[in-house]
């Protein structure tokens, strides 16, 4: 899901809650208009229960009045029953919209009242009927009668009135308030999704252009920085393009294949202690020769550390890599012998520490070995300077091509002399190497009339093989004292059991250099 996404969704909820929240106030606004309505109709029900009690008014009139017209006792029992139960009836009525009506209740006492006191008014006349004084009942009726019935209808009617006045009232202030209160509301709900749909555009256009700079940032990093993530098995996950051009690989070519940081197969031995460090958590920094995908050999500086869950546990590994190559070739001219192209003496004070260090920690031999040309000085007499240093020089080609290992080393000590550093061999081990390479010197047939001791050019090697080392000085002056021993003899090779011969000088004619 990206992330333009989920703000789209975040404020799509926002908008639905809004019109959710708006359409649950519009509704409850509704359902109040409605209420209001039922209490007016409320108003109209009291009113029309009074135009009942108005009718029925009306029918107690008519029924006197059938009393006064009736033509024998029986018509005027009848009337007589049918006035009382009307009244009782009205009185009913009257009682029971006392508890619903919303006005004065004085006016339902005064219409009760009024209907009370038609009563003694009738029975008078009902009295004179029964009596046979027929025309004085017609008479008290049209008087008494005829006015009492005229304030009956007088309360009555103000009762409908009131209530028909209360209705209307009622119902235009609920129309007026509810027409308010949903146009209220449908302004808050337009405003709240106006401002809501701005916040949007404007949160997404900030995004936008935030995503731009990032995607322009990765761009320029992807271009421009070696960089690249390992899983925990130790397979690419993430690499650079700057990276796949350095190398000289395609992406498709390095995603899920492990590498082990592009280091030659003869030096998995340095794969193996950055592995080490970073599984424990601990970030690995140093410089290494980079094997490129067409077999160039390249110097980088990396920065290789372990990506932490929150628990501080390793997820996976990154790895930074900076190019080197022209500081090392700056260094190179340094450190390098210019005839020979080998390390020269300086940097034999260098690595002997780093190495002595190395085998220290690591409980591993370490073995020093000093080569000179046998006779050396006699041949540049006999052909020259110029074909001795090319003796040099190809003798020097000859010992790089056998020192083949990255932890072997070979330099030039100066003059005719050589130096050879070599870990993880013991005594027998080494004996055997540098002998083989005696042989090689002299098997290169290098013509020299003037030795004493072959046709060709051959060195003599003394050499110390450690496996306590001693201090740094030590290592050189045991190998310088084994060197002595085998000059002696000439094209020969001396080591440990040869340590303690003779430290006198040799005669000036076997140590010409």
């Amino acid at each position: 899901m990206t992330t333009q996404y989920k703000i789209t969704f975040s404020f799509s909820v926002m908008i639905f809650l809004l019109v959710l929240g708006s359409g649950v106030a519009i509704f409850n606004v509704l359902k109040l208009a409605n209420l209001a309505e039922d209490m007016y109709k409320h108003h109209l029900v009291a009113s029309n229960i009074v135009r009942d009690i108005n009718i029925k008014l009306l029918t107690m009139q008519r029924d006197m009045k059938n009393a006064l017209l009736s033509a024998n006792e029986s018509e005027l029992h009848d009337a007589i029953d049918a006035v009382n139960a009307t009244e009782n009836q009205v009185l009913s009525e009257l009682d029971g919209i006392s508890v619903q009506f919303l006005g004065d209740k004085a006016l339902i006492q005064a219409a009760s009242q009024a209907v009370l006191k038609w009563r003694p008014i009738r029975e008078e006349v009902i009295a004179l009927m029964l009596s046979g004084n027929h025309a004085e009942a017609v008479a008290i009726n049209k008087s008494k009668g005829a006015g009492q019935v005229q304030h009956i209808n007088d309360t009555t009617q103000a009762l409908i009135h009131f209530a028909n006045t209360q209705a209307a009232a009622f119902h235009d202030k609920a129309e007026i308030n509810k027409k308010t209160t949903l146009f209220l509301l449908s302004i808050l709900l337009i405003f709240s999704m106006l401002t809501t749909i701005v916040i949007y555009f404007y949160v997404l256009r900030m995004f936008t252009k935030v995503n731009l700079e990032l995607t322009s940032s990765k761009h320029l990093i992807d271009q421009n920085m070696m960089i690249k993530t390992l899983n925990l098995e130790g397979k690419t996950t993430e690499i650079s393009s700057a990276f796949c051009r350095y190398t000289g690989y395609l992406q498709e070519e390095l995603i899920r294949q492990k590498n082990n940081f592009f280091l030659a197969e003869d030096n998995q031995a340095l794969a193996t202690r950055i592995w080490r460090s970073i599984q424990t958590g601990h970030a690995w920094e140093g410089e290494y020769v980079l094997q490129s995908a067409e077999g160039e050999n390249k110097w980088v500086s990396a920065v290789i550390e372990p990506i932490l869950d929150v628990d501080y546990n390793p997820i996976a590994y990154r790895s930074i890599v900076r190019d080197i190559s022209d500081r090392k070739e700056v260094e190179a001219l340094t450190i390098t012998d210019k005839l020979t192209s080998l390390y020269n003496r300086q940097y034999f004070e260098v690595a002997i520490k780093q190495q002595a260090s190395l085998a220290r920690r690591n409980k591993q031999y370490l073995t020093l070995a000093i080569l000179d040309m046998d006779y050396f000085k006699k041949y540049n007499e006999k052909y020259g300077y110029e074909a001795g240093d090319s003796v040099l020089a190809e003798v020097a080609i000859f010992l790089q091509q056998t020192l083949k290992r990255p932890s072997d080393y070979v330099f030039r000590m100066g003059g005719a002399e050589f130096g050879i550093l070599m870990l993880d061999m013991d005594e027998q081990q080494s004996f055997n190497f540098l002998e083989a390479i005696r042989v090689g010197v002299e098997t290169l047939n290098i013509a020299h009339e003037l030795s004493y001791i072959s046709d060709f050019v051959t060195v003599s090697i003394g050499f110390q093989a450690y496996a306590d080392i001693p201090a740094d000085e030590q290592i050189f002056i045991q190998a310088d004292k084994a060197l002595y021993s085998a000059k002696e003899q000439r094209n020969t090779v001396k080591g440990n059991s040869c340590a303690e011969a003779s430290e006198e000088k040799i005669d000036s004619e076997s140590s010409e250099v």
